[in-house]
């Protein structure tokens, strides 16, 4: 992927001093329709249902869905009952993270504050109990705007097993005007007992034009790759935006250049490459991530592509080697979520489709 891409800063770099002084607004999600609608509707009513799992694609607009839901709870308008007015000083605050009624837990970040003591230090990796404790103690307390008490749990699939049972009380038990929002990618790794005590909320991928149209709004110097980053986006903004940045296209080199000669492949060399410059073992994981990503984007076309050709039947061995090297990939995945080193996980994907290629 070439031609115009944005130059990225680190993802733990927020906006300059100037920048982090204007307040944010609301964003309306992209593309979500009546099924959205129906559930904002029930929470301007404070019918929600006390648990939702809010669920999909990393970078499909989670976070948007649960910031508008969130102010739909607590926005005291009587200008929309359909869903939050967007622009009060209650919505405004939602869209900041300040509200006092709405609180959230997120993963670790770079700058965040770390106690002396690692064994209370936050992990990067999962969401702990002291967490989850810390938030339910602030959910005891009573209103302070009012109209509700809301609790956001970010990448809520990254939770620790002792963190979802800490949990199951407030699920069990959220008291009065109480609502858990949970934000999961891979919602299976939730406990059953959390998944059975919630209702599910599926964040829906974005129609092919209404992504371009959008891609286009916000990147107009993308017109000569658009369709690549439609295509490879899967039907999210945020993965389509990412992809058009110089990290992102980087690793798309690497992994065309991979796919295009497996035979002659190099994985240690590989795997090198996608970690060159990552100092941090956080951003190590994130940039392996990502080249998975890239790889089964771009393996996915290629089954696309055949399925379109053969008229939707083929035979599977024609598939073949693509869905060994899918599967490679599952397991590397797999493998960063077990926290092995980045590099190993990615060098021993590699061997595997070399082998099988």
């Amino acid at each position: 992927m070439s031609g115009g891409w944005q130059r990225e800063g680190k993802r733990s770099a927020g906006r300059s001093a100037g920048e982090a002084e204007v307040a944010r607004r609301l964003v309306p999600p992209l593309g979500q329709g009546q099924a959205l609608q129906r559930w904002l509707a029930a929470a301007r009513r404070l019918q929600l249902p006390h648990a939702v799992v809010v669920s999909g694609a990393t970078g499909g607009g989670k976070s948007t869905v649960l910031q508008w839901l969130t102010a739909a709870l607590l926005c005291p308008s009587d200008l929309d009952t359909e869903g939050p007015c967007g622009v009060c000083r209650v919505c405004t605050m939602v869209a900041n993270d300040a509200h006092p009624d709405a609180h959230v837990v997120a993963l670790a970040r770079d700058d965040d504050d770390r106690d002396a003591n690692k064994e209370q230090k936050k992990s990067f990796y999962v969401i702990s109990v002291e967490q989850v404790r810390h938030a339910q103690e602030q959910l005891a307390h009573l209103p302070v705007m009012g109209r509700a008490r809301v609790l956001r749990i970010d990448a809520a699939d990254r939770m620790h097993a002792s963190a979802q049972n800490a949990l199951l009380k407030t699920l069990e038990e959220p008291g009065q005007h109480t609502f858990l929002l949970l934000e999961a990618a891979r919602p299976e790794h939730l406990l059953g007992t959390v998944r059975s005590r919630s209702q599910r909320l599926p964040v829906l991928p974005l129609p092919q034009e209404l992504l371009r149209a959008e891609i286009l709004r916000r990147l107009p110097t993308a017109g000569g790759v658009v369709d690549r980053l439609v295509g490879l986006a899967g039907g999210s903004l945020g993965r389509a935006l990412d992809l058009h940045t110089e990290r992102m296209t980087k690793l798309h080199d690497l992994v065309v250049g991979a796919l295009a000669d497996p035979n002659s492949l190099r994985p240690f060399a590989v795997a090198g490459a996608v970690l060159d410059g990552c100092t941090e073992r956080r951003d190590q994981l994130q940039a392996a991530s990502d080249f998975l990503w890239l790889w089964r984007a771009e393996l996915r076309a290629r089954l696309t592509a055949l399925a379109t050709a053969a008229n939707g039947a083929y035979p599977a061995e024609l598939a073949e080697p693509w869905t060994s090297w899918l599967e490679a990939s599952l397991y590397a995945e797999r493998d960063l979520g077990l926290q092995i080193p980045a590099g190993q996980a990615l060098a021993a994907c590699l061997l595997r489709c070399q082998a099988g290629g």
